[in-house]
């Protein structure tokens, strides 16, 4: 854990100041109402079909939010994305790591305090519960929608508005605030599984918290959390399309990808902090 504090603390060179104009906490307020609100509309307007509830949740929130402070989030959308590629991979591994552990500890409380919860585990995902034919369309809307417009979204307006409205300081709670927001807006895990559902917004709340410290690491890249949300999510898809085992796979591969990053990330510091003592001591 040190090192992964120690590296948060060298990413922190390659970040801007967040100097863009600044959002106010009236407009920040909008914006999030907004979003929130076009995630929970979907729960009181049932049956509004893909097409429109995509518009809903999605379109309607990103039209606010380009009018409220689009050109501040779009303006570093690429910035460093190499540097970003490699946190994005590596924080990825390290948090969804910590949210496996977590998880198993959540299982370890429900097993001890209410065995009958983990009953509910066995319904379906709702997100999930596609044909296979339409879960194929959902593999590219995931990559091309759902994964871009969320990081537009999360990332780039409610975590990137409270760096803004708090002038980075204390970056670290904000991500993890930003990323409460983020799985509050999945309430239909919630609604499906009942106390159980504490696992899947653990997983939601640390994969959140990946893509904020890529995001602020990189100096407000988007592209890469994207394409990263955008791949997790696809798997889940490719699970429904093809084999759940295939679908486990691919996203166990993710996460190994990203371990590994971690662990060449880590190894370039102790060899960089060496190479630093060396020097001192020469």
């Amino acid at each position: 854990m040190s090192h992964l504090v120690e590296l948060m603390a060298e990413g922190r060179n390659t970040k801007d100041s967040n100097s863009s104009k600044p959002i106010t906490k009236a407009r920040y307020l909008l914006g999030l109402l907004i979003i929130l609100g076009a995630a929970y509309s979907q729960y009181v307007f049932g049956g509004l079909g893909p097409a429109v509830g995509f518009l809903v949740v999605y379109g309607i929130p990103i039209l606010v939010v380009s009018i409220l402070w689009g050109r501040a989030i779009i303006q570093r959308a690429d910035k460093n994305t190499w540097v970003a590629s490699k946190f994005g991979l590596g924080f990825y591994g390290a948090f969804t790591a910590l949210g496996l552990l977590a998880s198993y500890g959540i299982l370890f409380i429900l097993t001890n305090l209410d065995p009958a919860a983990l009953n509910l585990l066995n319904k379906p995902n709702p997100v999930l519960n596609v044909s296979p034919e339409y879960a194929w369309i959902m593999v590219g809307v995931s990559l091309l929608i759902v994964g871009p417009a969320e990081e537009y979204l999360f990332r780039g307006f409610v975590f990137s508005g409270l760096l803004n409205l708090f002038k980075n300081r204390h970056w670290l709670i904000w991500s993890l605030v930003s990323s409460v927001f983020f799985a509050a807006a999945h309430l239909y895990y919630g609604l499906v599984y009942g106390v159980a559902s504490a696992l899947a917004f653990t997983d939601l709340v640390t994969f959140g918290m990946a893509m904020c410290v890529t995001y602020y690491l990189s100096g407000g890249n988007l592209l890469v959390p994207a394409v990263i949300h955008g791949a997790y999510d696809a798997t889940g898809f490719l699970g429904v399309a093809t084999s759940s085992q295939i679908g486990t796979v691919l996203r166990v591969l993710m996460m190994l990808i990203g371990i590994a990053v971690t662990l060449s990330l880590f190894i370039n510091r102790i060899r960089k902090r060496r190479s630093a003592t060396r020097l001192n001591t020469s």
